[in-house]
């Protein structure tokens, strides 16, 4: 199974690395341009928002794991089945879409006095090795999905190229299962992370600054 994985994912490194991409012009776009898109962050934001007082209103670590685990696999199951029917750019605009957020967030931190790299190091990093490895996995194969799709399609109109694009979506659908439960488990571990771990050293580490960016926010 892993030899399998490991296949899957040197077959779709391309895919992988643009996804990448698109997470970190994202970030650095969201970083560089804080305050001109601080309305839009804000609006993007409340749905994270809303969570989060949901969140903190149970105070229930079981509650906080389900939560953000059932959010983030239906983030990241829409950025794959909807690649297919707007052939990729849903999952391109996601990456993008957060990447922004993220940087705007660091940026909002970085402007109330505190570290950005402090905040990422003891913030996003403990869960976020295994929670954006997934979404950009995820997303990844949402953009080839949809690249597959287009290739498809032509192929209607191209006799030549219909049994190779036929051959090449057989073969991802196959593998889908595999990268599916991938997801899944980094998700999953990483809400664990970040239901548990994640809380303590945000208020160890970084406890006061949170509210002085909070204050910012409202």
């Amino acid at each position: 199974m892993f030899r399998r994985l490991g296949g899957i994912i040197r077959e779709n490194k391309r895919y992988i690395l643009i996804g990448f991409s698109l997470m970190l012009i994202g970030m650095i776009i969201g970083y560089l341009n804080a305050e001109e898109i601080r309305k839009l962050a804000q609006q993007m934001m409340q749905s994270i928002q809303k969570i989060a007082r949901e969140i903190s209103g149970k105070d229930n670590p079981a509650y906080t794991f389900w939560v953000i685990f059932k959010n983030n696999v239906l983030a990241a199951c829409s950025m794959m089945g909807l690649g297919i029917f707007f052939f990729g750019i849903y999952p391109a605009l996601g990456l993008l879409t957060n990447g922004i957020l993220l940087g705007f967030l660091l940026k909002l931190y970085a402007t109330s006095g505190g570290s950005p790299i402090k905040l990422f190091l003891a913030g996003i990093l403990p869960h976020g090795i295994l929670e954006l490895s997934a979404i950009i996995f995820a997303a990844s194969i949402g953009i080839k999905l949809g690249v597959l799709m287009y290739e498809w399609l032509m192929g209607l109109f191209v006799p030549g190229r219909r049994a190779a694009a036929r051959s090449k979506f057989s073969s991802m659908l196959k593998d889908l299962p595999l990268i599916v439960g991938t997801v899944v488990v980094l998700l999953f571990l990483a809400a664990i992370v970040e239901s548990t771990i994640t809380p303590l050293l945000i208020k160890s580490v970084i406890g006061q600054e949170m509210n002085m960016m909070k204050n910012i926010m409202k």
